[in-house]
């Protein structure tokens, strides 16, 4: 590469990984946010939520990626041609065609990255993640009961307390419980208690011995005592099971190939369109920066949004018509890349034969 092109490639580099950076902070924050709440509803252990994160974060990389090499090309070719060097570049010669060879210098690696991540990593990683929660429900210790401690569930309607948990983390002694279900609440308490998971159903129990449990309306006389020698007390569902089984986004991506069918193939090209996208959207950058002199880059950059936001839409569009049925896996995703593909060459063909204005 001659030295401009290094420059430009240069510059396409840093802002990208600064940009990575940022989004890679801000989706996993709002991940983690999510998680927060799965963990005050009891649908995910407190204990896991480092690992789940790092599960995650395959899948939030291949999000990002495209957006951030999108991003650093038309920042960094926005100012370029803001600080008009773009004019003297090309005034010497330095036109779209050079502009080539350091964009696929830095998005082929990229879509290197994200084929790995999209078919290999990403779909390992929720498949962990997934059997790790399975494993963590089936121990209250590891769920996240701690003896001495109150665990507040289901933002306030169900508290639960034990005194102390075995090492096996299935056993319980002198246990508290305390279940609110519409306007009337519920108080358990009893002397022990065996934490178990129904394998059939994912379904959680604590089976409760020798207590009592007292029911009442808050504010009225009403009130019920009931001793018991054993009670089966289900607690919430952890709503994560309910999603994996209607998800193919686990399995692994030769298995998808050899399943076939419409929701296997729209899985795979779903996996793949990070890598090719990543490639669309930096030939498509290209055109979305170029500017004329004195013009700011504001209406850029609202441009460049829009561009993103239809391709990303018609993409998951496609994606939910193949998995219906309703547009044929043959065409898929592919019409949305090369439509974009065209549009991005024809776009940039038609701005090389402009000649750029120099500023007086």
């Amino acid at each position: 590469m001659s030295i401009l092109q290094k420059y430009v490639l240069r510059e396409w580099f840093w802002t990208s990984l600064a940009v990575g950076i940022v989004l890679l902070i801000v989706l996993l924050g709002a991940f983690l946010g999510d998680m927060l709440n799965d963990i005050a509803d009891g649908r995910m252990p407190a204990g896991l939520m480092t690992m789940q994160l790092l599960f995650h974060l395959p899948e939030t990389l291949g999000n990002i990626i495209p957006l951030a090499g999108f991003i650093a090309i038309m920042w960094g070719l926005g100012r370029l041609y803001q600080d008009q060097e773009m004019a003297v570049m090309r005034s010497s010669g330095f036109g779209w065609k050079q502009l080539i060879k350091p964009l696929l210098s830095l998005v082929l690696p990229m879509a290197a990255v994200l084929l790995v991540l999209g078919l290999v990593i990403a779909p390992s990683t929720a498949r962990l993640a997934e059997q790790q929660l399975e494993q963590a429900f089936r121990s209250a210790a590891v769920w996240g009961l701690q003896p001495g401690k109150f665990h507040v569930l289901r933002r306030g309607d169900l508290v639960i307390y034990a005194e102390a948990i075995e090492d096996d983390g299935q056993a319980l002694r002198n246990i508290f419980i305390k279940q609110r279900q519409q306007a009337r609440e519920q108080i358990w308490v009893a002397k022990r208690g065996t934490y178990w998971m129904d394998r059939e159903t994912g379904d959680r129990f604590l089976i409760l011995e020798e207590g009592n449990v007292t029911e009442y309306t808050p504010g009225q006389l009403d009130m019920r005592v009931l001793n018991f020698d054993r009670n089966d007390l289900r607690l919430p569902e952890p709503e994560f099971r309910n999603r994996a089984n209607n998800s193919v986004s686990s399995k692994p991506s030769l298995e998808l190939f050899n399943q076939g069918g419409a929701e296997s193939a729209a899985e795979l090209q779903w996996r793949l369109a990070p890598a090719i996208s990543v490639i669309v959207l930096g030939l498509l950058a290209i055109p979305l920066s170029h500017s004329e002199p004195r013009e700011g880059r504001g209406s850029r950059a609202v441009l460049g949004i829009l561009v993103y936001l239809l391709y990303g839409n018609a993409l998951f569009l496609s994606r939910a018509w193949v998995t219906d049925g309703v547009l044929p896996a043959a065409i898929g995703l592919w019409w949305v890349h090369i439509i974009f593909v065209l549009i991005s060459f024809v776009w940039i063909r038609q701005q090389g034969r402009i000649p750029v204005k120099a500023s007086r």
